[in-house]
């Protein structure tokens, strides 16, 4: 007894055509734009084995490095979460990329074939982790990680778990995805509040714990168990090694 034989439909020029009105071809890439109110979405369609990638970009065309981040990306992608993989060095300084299934995002859904297309963004190592749910991503996508901005700073995924009697504040043990910046503002909060706590999960799902036993005084707990007493410019720059490294 043979397998069944899965049906694979590809993105057509012509399709592009209804979605974009004009279409160029650069480096092995469809290319089309969407010119909104106050930017231009580029996006680079490579149809690859057995799946379509599109590469997005917000008022920069750059399809050479678009496509080279497509042509970077493994055969086999997940059709149930997200594939991250290395790119080559680059202008922009990205490190890795993320390639989500169709579920995952928006683009091009008025297309009949859109099952087998992939968004492929180009990102720092440290703003996914590659576990991320539909619901997760779309909403670090939507208030974290600017992910069409190739000229972005780094945002780093970060889960915020603590408790501030002082200020009322507090996430619960599942976590809240927080941007740096909320992170450093919590840790300024709970300067001199010796009843409460920050617990800190990483992209790599490492946590640290950091209390502050009183006024300019902090600890920075790591694996549970090894404490260091420190200055607030101290745990910051840990801090911020510990999500972004």
């Amino acid at each position: 007894m043979g397998f069944p034989t899965v049906q694979i439909t590809m993105i057509t020029r012509d399709e592009l055509l209804r979605e974009f009105g004009e279409v160029g071809e650069a480096h092995g890439c469809y290319v089309g734009k969407y010119v909104v109110a106050t930017y231009t979405l580029y996006c680079c369609l490579r149809n690859a084995d057995g799946h379509d990638l599109a590469i997005t970009s917000k008022d920069i065309h750059d399809p050479q490095f678009a496509c080279s981040v497509g042509l970077s990306a493994p055969s086999h992608l997940s059709r149930d979460r997200p594939t991250i993989f290395a790119i080559p060095p680059n202008i922009y300084g990205f490190t890795h990329a993320i390639a989500v299934p169709s579920t995952y995002h928006g683009l091009l859904n008025r297309s009949a074939n859109r099952t087998d297309l992939f968004l492929c963004l180009p990102i720092f190592q440290c703003e996914f982790s590659g576990n991320e749910s539909e619901e997760d991503f779309k909403w670090s996508t939507h208030h974290i990680v600017d992910v069409n901005n190739w000229r972005r700073i780094r945002q780093p995924k970060i889960s915020l778990y603590f408790d501030n009697p002082r200020t009322g504040g507090g996430a619960d043990k599942n976590g809240a995805i927080v941007s740096l910046e909320t992170l450093m503002a919590e840790i300024e909060n709970l300067n001199g509040v010796s009843d409460g706590f920050i617990e800190i999960t990483n992209y790599r799902d490492e946590v640290i714990e950091v209390l502050s036993p009183e006024e300019g005084r902090y600890v920075l707990i790591q694996n549970r168990q090894h404490e260091e007493l420190m200055e607030r410019a101290g745990v910051v720059a840990a801090v911020e090694t510990f999500t972004t490294g």
